[in-house]
C-alpha cells in the first residue's frame, strides 16, 4: 500500500495529512501560521511542514512515505527570495487590467510595490510552486488542465499588459497537475532528518494544484451535477457542469477533467468574518475559546447573552450566503441537463463542528456530507500523486476512491432544527 505525505498551504495555516491509495488518513497536522509580517508569510512554509511531519511521524512511527505533493492558495505570489504578496491582498488601484488572467494583476500589483526584490528575483513562483523549489530546485508551474492558460497568462497577453522579455523569463513553464516536479534533493531531506519513515533524498514530489482545485478533486466534484461548500477563510459553492453556465455573481471556470466546468459562487470573507468574531470575543473573556465550544454556545444560545446571540446570527447569516449561492446555481443550471443535487460535500475548518453542519443542512435543504479528511485539499493532493505514479489510470478514478464521506447530516424539520 502506497502513501503520500500530502501539506496544503492555507492563509492562516499548513495542514499535512499522510493519505493512503484507499484513501485512509494515517497520519495529519495543523501548524498554525505567526504572519506577523505578510510580505514574509512563505518564510514560515517549510518549517511548518518540517515541524507537522515531526509531530505525525512522532505519533505514527511505522508510516512511510512513497512521494510528496503539495497545494496551496493561489494567486499568492512568492520571489525565489521569499518577498510574498499573498493573494487576499489587493491589487493595486492604478492597474487596468480587463482580461480573463487571475494572475496578471497580481504579477503588476508585485512589480509595482516590490519592484526592487521583482527585478532582482531570478523567479516568481505561486505559493505551491515555491514550496515545490525549496524540496526539489525545480522550477515550474502548475497549471490544472490547457483550458487554464486563459487564467494564468501566455507570453502576448503578458507583453500586452506591460512586461518586458525579461518578466516573462522569471515565470517557469507549465506542468501539469500529476506530473512529477522533482526528487527531494539531499539538502531539503536534511531538514527532516527522520529514520525509516520514507522521507529521503530522492523522494518523487508531484505537481498539486491551486488549493481550490484540489477540493474539488478531494471532493469528487469531478462530475455533473456534484456540489461541494468548500469553507475556510473565504468559501466557495462550486458544481461540477457538463457545460459553462453564467451569471453575474458565478465564476466559471474549467474542471480538471477535460470538457467539464465548475461554477462557483464566492464569498470572499465568509470564515474570516467568524474568525474576527471568535478573536473578539476571546480578547473579551481574557482567554481562549475551543472552536466546537465556541460555536457551541453561539448555536444554542438563548438570548440572555448579546455575545453569544451575535455569534448565532453569524453562523446562521454563513448558512444564509450558502443557500444564496445554492439558489444562485440552481436558477442558473435549470436548463442544464443534469438534475440539480440533492446533497453537498462540504470541506474546511467548518466542516469540523457538527452543529454547524447541522445547521447548514436544516437551512439549505440539502444533505451534507462531511469527508473523511475535512481539509479535502489534501485528499486532492493525493488524487494527483496517486494518479502520477500510475496507482488510478486518471483523476476521476482516483478521486471517485479517495473521497469517501465519514459523517452525513439530513435537513431536520423548523420545529426540530430549531430555527
Amino acid at each position: 500500500m502506497k502513501n503520500v505525505l500530502c501539506a496544503d498551504i492555507g492563509t492562516s495555516s499548513l495542514k499535512a495529512a499522510v493519505i493512503s491509495e484507499d484513501g485512509s488518513v494515517l497520519a495529519y497536522s495543523r501548524r498554525k501560521f505567526l504572519l506577523k509580517s505578510t510580505k514574509y508569510a512563505s518564510k514560515e512554509w517549510f518549517p511548518s511542514l518540517v515541524n507537522a511531519c515531526q509531530e505525525m511521524f512522532a505519533n505514527n512511527p511505522d508510516v512511510k512515505v512513497n512521494a510528496i505533493c503539495i497545494s496551496g492558495n493561489g494567486p499568492t505570489l512568492t520571489a525565489s527570495t521569499g518577498e510574498t504578496l499573498l493573494w487576499n491582498e489587493d491589487a493595486d488601484e492604478s492597474i487596468s487590467y480587463s482580461g480573463k488572467s487571475l494572475f496578471i494583476p497580481r504579477l503588476l500589483t508585485f512589480k509595482n510595490r516590490m519592484p526592487d526584490i521583482w527585478n532582482s528575483a531570478e523567479t516568481i513562483f505561486s505559493s505551491t510552486e515555491y514550496m515545490i523549489y525549496l524540496l526539489t530546485e525545480s522550477k515550474v508551474t502548475i497549471i490544472p488542465e490547457n483550458r487554464f492558460v486563459d487564467f494564468w497568462w501566455n507570453r502576448d497577453e503578458l507583453l500586452k499588459s506591460g512586461f518586458t522579455e525579461a518578466d516573462c523569463k522569471k515565470l517557469p513553464q507549465f506542468y501539469f497537475s500529476g506530473s512529477m516536479a522533482g526528487r527531494l534533493t539531499r539538502k531539503a531531506e536534511s531538514f527532516f532528518s527522520f529514520e525509516n519513515n520514507g522521507i529521503t533524498e530522492g523522494t518523487p514530489v508531484y505537481c498539486g494544484a491551486p488549493d481550490f482545485v484540489c477540493a474539488l478533486a478531494g471532493t469528487a466534484t469531478l462530475n455533473p451535477g456534484v456540489l461541494c461548500d468548500r469553507a475556510g477563510s473565504s468559501e466557495g459553492i462550486n458544481l461540477c457542469t457538463p457545460s459553462p453556465i453564467f451569471s453575474d455573481k458565478i465564476r466559471t471556470m474549467p474542471s480538471v477533467v477535460p470538457g467539464l466546468w465548475n461554477a462557483a459562487v464566492l464569498y470572499k470573507e465568509s470564515g474570516s468574518r467568524y474568525s474576527a468574531f471568535k478573536k473578539k470575543v476571546e480578547r473579551e473573556a481574557g482567554h481562549e475559546f475551543e472552536h466546537n465550544d465556541l460555536v457551541h454556545k453561539c448555536l444554542t444560545a438563548d438570548g440572555s447573552d448579546p455575545t453569544y446571540s451575535d455569534g448565532k446570527y453569524l453562523l446562521t447569516q454563513i448558512a444564509l450566503d450558502v443557500r444564496n449561492a445554492i439558489d444562485i446555481l440552481k436558477d442558473a443550471s435549470k436548463n442544464a441537463s443534469f438534475d440539480f443535487p440533492k446533497e453537498i460535500t462540504i470541506t474546511g475548518g467548518q466542516a469540523a463542528n457538527d452543529e454547524w453542519n447541522q445547521l447548514k443542512a436544516n437551512i439549505t435543504g440539502l444533505t451534507i456530507k462531511v469527508p473523511l479528511c475535512h481539509d479535502a485539499e489534501l485528499t486532492g493532493c493525493a488524487v494527483f500523486a496517486f494518479t502520477g505514479m500510475k496507482v488510478f489510470e486518471n483523476i476521476t478514478q482516483a478521486s471517485m476512491t479517495l473521497s469517501k464521506a465519514a459523517k452525513v447530516f439530513t435537513p431536520q424539520d423548523e420545529q426540530k432544527a430549531g430555527i
